[in-house]
């Protein structure tokens, strides 16, 4: 038996705009597990129930919701053997909002070898968006937040969102140059059948509607491991990001997210107990919300420029009790210029500090003790 219970009250005020907001939520689990027949099939069975309890205020309107939604679920799990498991379950639950629905979801994994293992995942997944708490940050500019509901009984008038979601990955380990190497591969898609699109394009509004058309998002990711000699390790990693919503104005690429995203680590550790780390990050080019409505000294360009933050830190271990520390973020002091449209007025119809696509602090140095009273 899982219990679990939230009580948030929140208040918020930017410039003239308040926005309160307070959640109540109780969450109830029940879970039976047994075999069937063997530990070669087992399953889990149960019942749960959700109860949110929110209501917020946004300058003179109020919203609220008090959802209940109690379901049932199944899981069954397939292992003949240590090389291979399949997972299966699915779900039914009853909202009081938007019905009965279904979350069925698979999960497999298959060991070629000790050194190579694949995965897959697919399952569908639908929740109720609390759209002025997930996009708070909106709130800091001069934007009017404008929902464009198309069923009243649901909360704020939108429907819920719901996506199918796929997954796979290989992990391998291997000698390079007679070296421990593990390289691993990710690939995600997920396919919105709803969603709540969050449109920035008219620098004036927020405008929240549901999806009409397409939106899905696939990720791949590569990650590349190896220790070139005792206690030094290199990591190469790389993402690609190709996100894409239905707007009112036509499919487009999400804002402010970056598609290409690299980064390499080094680690050093020496007999002594000096420890080395550095971090070079790269974010490519990101798309800005069209701002060409606004007056010329208050526009942006359509797409940010690529950048490279570094990290770097070096420590000492002493006796194994007292570690010393020192380090940097952001070495480079890169720093997105002028990220507050007009910021010289912040009560005007042209502010907007919600439009950030690179770091808006510089460097930051910082030196740290450590005592540990015991250690594993």
């Amino acid at each position: 038996m899982q219990v679990s219970s939230i009580y948030h009250d929140q208040k918020n005020r930017f410039g003239n705009t308040i926005y309160n907001g307070l959640q109540k939520t109780l969450y109830t689990n029940l879970i039976f597990r047994s075999n069937i027949l063997n530990e070669v099939h087992t399953y889990k069975t149960g019942v749960s129930f959700v109860l949110d309890d929110i209501g917020e205020t946004v300058n003179e309107n109020q919203y609220t919701r008090k959802e209940q939604v109690p379901g049932i679920f199944l899981e069954y799990s397939y292992i003949p053997n240590s090389k291979f498991t399949a997972v299966g379950g699915i779900r039914a639950d009853l909202s009081n909002y938007t019905g009965l629905f279904f979350t069925p979801r698979m999960n497999l994994k298959y060991s070629v070898s000790d050194r190579l293992v694949l995965r897959a995942a697919m399952g569908r997944g639908q929740r109720t968006s609390n759209v002025f708490a997930e996009n708070i940050g909106h709130f800091a500019s001069s934007r009017q937040f404008i929902i464009v509901p198309e069923n009243l009984d649901n909360p704020y008038g939108l429907d819920p969102e719901v996506s199918w979601n796929y997954g796979l990955n290989m992990l391998t380990e291997f000698k390079l140059f007679g070296k421990n190497s593990v390289f691993s591969l990710d690939y995600y898609y997920s396919d919105f059948v709803n969603q709540i699109v969050i449109d920035l394009e008219n620098p004036r509004e927020v405008r929240l509607y549901n999806l009409n058309g397409k939106s899905y998002s696939n990720s791949i990711q590569t990650q590349f491991d190896i220790e070139v000699v005792e206690k030094f390790d290199i990591r190469l990693a790389y993402r690609f990001n190709d996100v894409r919503t239905q707007y009112e104005s036509g499919l487009k690429e999400k804002s402010l997210s970056s598609r290409h995203r690299a980064f390499i680590n080094l680690g050093y550790e020496t007999p002594s107990g000096w420890k080395f780390d550095y971090t070079l990050n790269y974010q490519c080019s990101k798309r800005i919300p069209n701002t060409m409505e606004n007056p010329l000294e208050y526009r942006l360009d359509l797409r940010s420029p690529g950048y490279f933050t570094m990290n770097a830190q070096v420590s000492k271990v002493w006796k194994d009790i007292f570690e010393l520390y020192v380090g940097g973020e952001n070495l480079s002091n890169y720093k997105q210029p002028n990220p507050i449209i007009a910021s010289h007025d912040p009560f005007g119809d042209f502010f907007d500090a919600s439009l950030i696509w690179g770091p808006v602090m510089g460097r930051n140095i910082y030196l740290g003790l450590r005592y540990y009273i015991q250690r594993k």
